[in-house]
């Protein structure tokens, strides 16, 4: 019972701390407005939440949990077109809903201080899958030889990221088209020379 009722409270600050970042701005937001807004006490917060930063990064979570398990749900065999549709499908979706847009540049915010500190990319989900994916690309022969596929799976994700980042600020075609244009730039150097 008091694990479901943690659970329960956790829920309900994660909910109102983005409501409030949405209308506030995450810097300008305060702690005692997230706890008025979802009715629990500032400790309250800071016991399921150290700082805004882990909302922002449980955020984060829920965006990757599905696109993970929709890349993993390919068969062995899957295009690397078949990845990128994925990609772009989940991620569009995901980002596209409701206000999420305006957080998006906080959450790179602090991803990229994550990702300053965690270096191993096995502990960051979304590269991992994606790697594995671009390396069965590579032995197919799907990809250029020029650079290790390791390698070709950050640039396109940083391509997917700064093409989300541009979509934020600038959001002047639907988030989908924009991730299918980044893609297909990406393709036009990454893909196999012939």
């Amino acid at each position: 019972m008091r694990d479901k009722q943690r659970e329960e409270t956790r829920k309900k600050l994660y909910h109102a701390a983005l409501e409030v970042f949405c209308r506030d701005g995450v810097a300008a937001c305060r702690i005692e407005d997230i706890a008025q807004k979802a009715a629990v006490s500032r400790a309250a917060f800071y016991f399921h939440f150290p700082s805004k930063d882990d909302v922002l990064l449980e955020l984060l979570k829920e965006s990757e949990t599905p696109l993970c398990e929709a890349i993993e749900a390919l068969p062995p065999t899957a295009t690397l077109q078949d990845v990128f549709n994925t990609v772009i499908s989940n991620m569009s979706a995901f980002w596209s809903e409701g206000e999420r847009r305006k957080l998006l540049v906080e959450m790179f915010s602090v991803s990229m201080r994550r990702t300053t500190i965690v270096h191993d990319r096995e502990a960051e989900v979304v590269r991992a899958v994606v790697t594995r994916r671009f390396q069965a690309a590579s032995e197919r022969k799907e990809l250029s030889s020029a650079m290790p596929p390791e390698i070709l799976s950050d640039f396109y994700l940083l391509n997917c990221l700064a093409a989300m980042a541009s979509w934020c600020v600038q959001p002047i075609m639907p988030l989908a088209d924009m991730l299918h244009g980044v893609t297909h730039l990406f393709m036009q150097g990454a893909g196999p020379q012939e």
